[in-house]
């Protein structure tokens, strides 16, 4: 599956930086500018699939942006958003200038998360991870490490989505097997330890990441001296 791109036109870090970890954490790929004439530079050079863009923005405003956009394309999705500006005047010309929502700040991630989701018809389980310069993105049972994929088994998927969720934390076996088989009977530990012994073999193909062993505990995803 292509991964899709965001562009985020903010100049508010404290906004834009969090979006884009959050979206990136669930397998988008996302680019960001902090101006409207920055925006439209990358806007040119990266052709987003769909564009999240602030109106209140230095020199040039998302007004002036999206106009210039949708005189180059007039397909592509654009989401407004603004903290001050949320007048009906000025929703409204932001419809007429072609945005499909005009959202009022705060936002809200994971809504924002959800409309991108619908609108570019993204399965709604994709999680990626980051570790060091690789990646692991997961759908499903399809586990992508870079640029290959593997299809693996359901637990084995999603005892790996639950330790990747708590890299660096020790994870009781018994909280293991209630999440995922929903039972930590002892009959259960050949289960677990088998997915473990699949999942380390999946892992190696990223240098230092490994998936540990704490006796008579659990497990651990420790990534010493990932580059």
């Amino acid at each position: 599956m292509k991964v899709k791109k965001v562009l985020i036109i903010e100049d508010d870090s404290n906004l834009a930086i969090p979006l884009k970890d959050f979206f990136e954490n669930h397998g988008l790929s996302v680019e960001v500018a902090c101006s409207g004439e920055d925006g439209l530079l990358l806007f040119a050079k990266e052709n987003p699939d769909i564009v999240l863009l602030d109106v209140i923005l230095p020199n040039m405003d998302g007004f002036s942006v999206i106009s210039e956009i949708r005189v180059k394309n007039s397909h592509v999705p654009i989401i407004m958003m603004t903290g001050t500006e949320f007048s009906e005047e000025n929703q409204i010309r932001g419809y007429q200038l072609g945005t499909i929502n005009y959202m009022k700040k705060p936002v809200i991630p994971y809504a924002i998360l959800s409309l991108i989701q619908n609108l570019l018809l993204i399965p709604s389980d994709v999680r990626k991870f980051n570790i060091g310069t690789n990646s692991i993105t997961i759908q499903g049972q399809l586990v992508t490490i870079g640029d290959l994929s593997y299809d693996v088994r359901e637990k084995d998927s999603k005892v790996l989505l639950f330790l990747l969720e708590r890299i660096g934390q020790i994870v009781n076996r018994s909280i293991i097997l209630n999440h995922i088989w929903y039972d930590d009977h002892p009959d259960k530990n050949n289960l677990l330890d088998s997915s473990i012994l699949r999942l380390r073999k999946l892992v190696k193909e990223i240098p230092g990441m490994k998936i540990k062993s704490i006796y008579g505990f659990g497990y651990m995803i420790t990534t010493e001296n990932v580059t």
